[in-house]
């Protein structure tokens, strides 16, 4: 039987990891696409983010009951099928609250994905690592991705982004195969002790205020540079130079490991991420704009890999992990709508401020999670 430790589960899982995440990886480019074909205006691009996200958000908080108790296979196999047919149906929707639904189970399907294979991910040996070869696979494939879409969706708009998550979906289906059957065994915990522990809590809310700041950078910053009079290809192409260091923010974490625990980096991942805001400012220069993309991509791409480490750390009954993604959906899904309230024509510093609140505060949940599970474990060891 495969175990979650060899290398072609590993690849497996990683690939999958980025085939569910493709819908959010170009989300910047496609709401675009889908903002010019229907007429968008700002809300009801922040809305058709945060329908995304829902959707990933609810399948993720469900994922937590069934992750470790059905066939992964067969479970892989039916959320990818969701993900391929209802995108490749959504090209043929007319309405707007047609087109709202599908995304959203859409969403639902690649959220489940999602969520298994990052649990066969966090049962490895070298978890951190792993968490980090997925995020630089996941930040190649938006290289990729944000620099021929534009030229995709210019010919044929958001049916491109549709028809490509939709044939990634295909692709993931014939990797299935490679993943495990089922995880590693975990004692089951009672019905009433299902939720997380409080540090566990802790993290996870980290991981949602850490989203939030995304979902709200993320979901404009194609309308940010828009506003700012840069053209649609200059945009592709300075989101995919910029996503480009994320590969670097993802191999650098990969390389840190556990060495310097998770205080430190995260810290750093917030400072950078800070930076990043205070350049992406009205009136920036092109070279600015490629900058803080770049700074803001590496810091995202190292936190993330952190934050899942730190979750995986404060709650080992592996069930924290698997619902992390649903923390990080549910804040990325509320920042857009958030964001949209403030958002005035063509002014955006809203983004700026609300993004670097939430960063800040994500940062000091996680200290708050990593000092309780310190203070778990003297305890426990004084007890025994």
């Amino acid at each position: 039987m495969t175990t979650v430790n060899d290398r072609s589960a590993v690849a497996a899982a990683v690939a999958i990891s980025f085939i569910s995440m493709a819908p959010f990886l170009v989300l910047p480019l496609f709401v675009g696409a889908v903002a010019s074909d229907r007429g968008l205006n700002s809300p009801q691009i922040a809305w058709l983010a945060s329908t995304l996200m829902l959707g990933s958000a609810i399948s993720s908080v469900l994922a937590m009951f069934w992750v470790r108790k059905v066939d992964w296979h067969k479970a892989a196999y039916i959320a990818l099928s969701v993900v391929a047919v209802i995108f490749f149906g959504a090209i043929f929707a007319d309405g707007l609250l047609v087109f709202f639904l599908l995304v959203f189970l859409g969403g639902l399907g690649g959220g489940s994905a999602y969520s298994l294979v990052l649990t066969a991910l966090s049962d490895n040996r070298n978890s951190e690592r792993c968490f980090g070869f997925s995020l630089a696979a996941q930040v190649l494939f938006q290289v990729i991705g944000l620099f021929f879409l534009p030229t995709l969706t210019a010919v044929a708009g958001a049916k491109a982004g549709l028809i490509l998550f939709s044939v990634l979906a295909v692709v993931g289906l014939c990797l299935v195969s490679a993943l495990p059957q089922a995880g590693m065994a975990v004692t089951q915990p009672p019905v009433k002790k299902i939720l997380p522990t409080s540090a566990a809590l802790w993290a996870l809310g980290g991981c949602l205020l850490f989203f939030f700041n995304v979902g709200v950078v993320w979901t404009f910053i194609e309308r940010m540079a828009y506003a700012n009079g840069f053209s649609a290809k200059f945009i592709g192409m300075a989101l995919s130079a910029g996503v480009s260091l994320g590969v670097l923010g993802a191999l650098a974490a990969a390389w840190c490991g556990d060495r310097w625990g998770y205080v430190r980096p995260l810290t750093i991942g917030a400072v950078i991420t800070l930076l990043s805001l205070c350049l992406l400012l009205a009136g920036m220069s092109l070279l600015q704009f490629v900058l803080a993309l770049a700074l803001y991509n590496f810091a995202w791409n190292f936190s993330l890999a952190f934050q899942y480490a730190a979750v995986n750390a404060v709650d080992k009954g592996g069930r924290a992990v698997a619902i992390a993604p649903a923390f990080h959906a549910t804040g990325a899904a509320i920042g857009p709508s958030l964001a949209a309230l403030f958002i005035t024509a063509n002014d955006y510093i809203a983004v700026n401020i609300l993004a670097a609140v939430a960063v800040l505060l994500s940062l000091l949940f996680f200290v708050l999670a990593i000092g309780k599970r310190k203070h778990g474990c003297v305890m426990a060891q004084q007890e025994g």
